[in-house]
């Protein structure tokens, strides 16, 4: 069977989606002995380019930010279609390129 890929863009327009390049954090939890308290902070890991219902949505939580998104994945109802280095200016990352699978896409 033949996977069919559409734009990003294609598919954010045509499921009513929203295109996004987000960036993805990683709670951490440290215990604070003095305060007797668990303080949690985040760190932002690495942008990700996704399709999302939420109009809003800013920041991903990333669970393993070391794993590499090549064919795209769906975690927590967010389609994740690829990750960037934080390196990398948002206005830089060239969405007119990047393909994602219809069935993914259906998916969500």
């Amino acid at each position: 069977m033949n996977e069919e890929y559409i734009t990003v863009k294609e598919a954010a327009k045509e499921y009513g989606l929203f295109l996004k390049i987000a960036t993805s954090v990683k709670s951490f939890d440290s215990y604070n002995s003095f305060f007797n308290i668990y303080d949690e902070f985040e760190e932002a890991c690495r942008r990700v380019v996704i399709l999302t219902k939420n109009e809003k949505l800013e920041e991903v939580y990333d669970e393993d930010p070391t794993e590499p998104i090549n064919e795209g994945r769906i975690v927590d109802g967010i389609l994740w279609v690829k990750d960037y280095s934080l390196l990398i200016n948002p206005e830089k990352i060239e969405l007119n390129d990047l393909k994602v699978s219809r069935n993914l896409v259906e998916q969500l």
